[in-house]
């Protein structure tokens, strides 16, 4: 009879880890249901994109802990559409979303060390913080309100330095946690100054005519370039040159375009795993070049082994190899890279990955240790050995693992470069312009064509997406 009663038991173990998976799906990051976004995104049906991404609302594919990115990426897809005031609302959510989940996050820095970062609110990337203001201003460029663009290109230089500031004070608050291991340490990005949000400004305050500030921003947008060469390893933008502001009487005005290309940066899973020696632990067998020194545990016993995973970052490549501008069926020239926001990315990003790959392994550890104890005790209790004793252990660890996953959420629906261009030209006509996205070989990818374009003597802001 307790023959039977522990097969039962081991049995009822088993049975149970697919609800314990289930139940555990909290825990993991959900990037199938992008496939039919992204599908879209890429052939340029933003309508059929925003369905997709609503329909996966719906599903429960964006549960309320992942709020920021169901308004990110319905704000920037309508930005795509053309539709600047709803975009507006979405990316408005996102940024209020993300200031108080991260302030939230800071205060319950110690949670982290005990629950996986799938099942916290996400708060989003610094990139992603940057770059919803930088949508957010071209949409209100769009709809002529030039305040409220300069509102967003500023906070964007403003974030840099608050979120610096702030990143630095959940390591403190880490470091105090008791659960603390090792130091949390957060490297400052040297990220002061963007230059898209600099190209921005100086393009909002040159249309309202205020040649100081515009010639400021310009000097600001050069010097992105020349004191942070690990962002902007790439020349100046040959085009961009500092112009005076078009006056009434001037004959000519200057024709601005601005191309979206590429696919955004995601997240993937890296694995290592961890071996416990007296009184500390050593990292081992990781999937990426790696150094991580052996992080001093009093009190740990020697003999102990774990598998964990972290996220890092990857940028796919695009077929885009050029981007090439007509006017008037004529080659005007082609557009020059401004900001690879993939790089922005990758920068920022990483910034950040020392924390986050530590409190993973201090959680990993912490677990695995309840999880070995919780299994002799229950080897003891029911008395079980060989293969029962097998499957009794192997429920325990799925049980943990299920628990233990890479925090693979990100925005994937924003792009990797940023081209610009400009040309000097007659007021008061028409002109056909074209903008065309070439592949290596110079075949044509996609193209978008503003046919009747009128140029005022303000700004002529002409966007265009390939995220090919």
């Amino acid at each position: 009879m307790k023959r039977y009663v522990r097969l039962v038991s081991i049995a009822f173990l088993v049975a149970l880890i697919p609800v314990l998976v289930i139940r555990c799906a909290s825990t993991r990051t959900s990037v199938d249901f992008y496939v039919p976004v992204q599908k879209n995104l890429l052939t340029e049906n933003y309508a059929k994109a925003v369905e997709a991404i609503d329909a996966a609302r719906k599903q429960g594919e964006y549960a309320e802990k992942d709020r920021v990115l169901y308004y990110l990426d319905k704000g920037i897809t309508l930005y795509y559409m053309g539709k600047s005031a709803e975009s507006i609302t979405y990316l408005e959510k996102a940024e209020k979303a993300m200031e108080e989940l991260f302030t939230k996050s800071i205060s319950k820095a110690a949670v982290s060390f005990v629950l996986n970062d799938n099942a916290l609110d996400y708060f989003g990337e610094i990139y992603e913080n940057l770059y919803v203001n930088i949508f957010k201003a071209l949409n209100f460029i769009k709809l002529n309100k030039f305040d409220g663009a300069y509102v967003e290109v500023k906070r964007v230089n403003d974030k840099l330095r608050e979120l610096d500031v702030k990143y630095g004070e959940m390591a403190r608050k880490m470091n105090e946690s008791e659960e603390a291991k090792g130091k949390m340490e957060y490297k400052s990005i040297n990220f002061y100054n963007d230059a898209l949000a600099d190209y921005l400004s100086y393009l909002i305050f040159r249309a309202d005519g205020e040649e100081d500030n515009s010639r400021i921003s310009f000097d600001k947008m050069q010097k992105a370039f020349e004191m942070q060469p690990h962002i902007y390893d790439y020349p100046f933008p040959k085009q961009i040159k500092l112009r005076k502001p078009v006056k009434r009487n001037d004959p000519n005005t200057y024709l601005n375009l601005i191309a979206f290309v590429g696919r955004a940066p995601f997240k993937y899973e890296v694995g290592g795993k961890i071996t416990t020696y007296d009184d500390y632990i050593s990292i081992t067998d990781l999937e990426m070049p790696l150094n991580i020194p052996n992080i001093y545990w009093p009190g740990i016993g020697s003999g102990y082994h774990f598998k964990f995973s972290f996220p890092a970052l990857t940028t796919p490549p695009s077929r885009v190899d050029r981007v090439l501008v007509f006017i008037n069926g004529k080659k005007a020239g082609r557009m020059h890279l401004l900001e690879d926001m993939g790089k922005v990315a990758a920068v920022t990003f990483e910034s950040n990955r020392d924390m986050i790959i530590l409190k993973t392994i201090l959680r990993t550890v912490a677990k695995g240790i309840v999880a070995a104890e919780a299994k002799k005790k229950l080897r003891k209790e029911t008395k079980a050995d060989g293969l029962a004793g097998f499957l009794m252990d192997m429920a325990v660890d799925i049980a943990v693992d299920a628990t233990e996953n890479a925090d693979l959420r990100c925005w994937r629906t924003m792009p990797q470069f940023c081209y610009v261009a400009e040309y000097d030209m007659p007021k008061g006509e028409d002109y056909r312009v074209e903008v065309h996205f070439v592949d290596r070989n110079g075949q044509l990818i996609s193209r978008k064509v503003e046919e009747n374009y009128s140029l005022s003597g303000k700004l002529n802001l002409i966007d265009a997406v390939s995220l090919n």
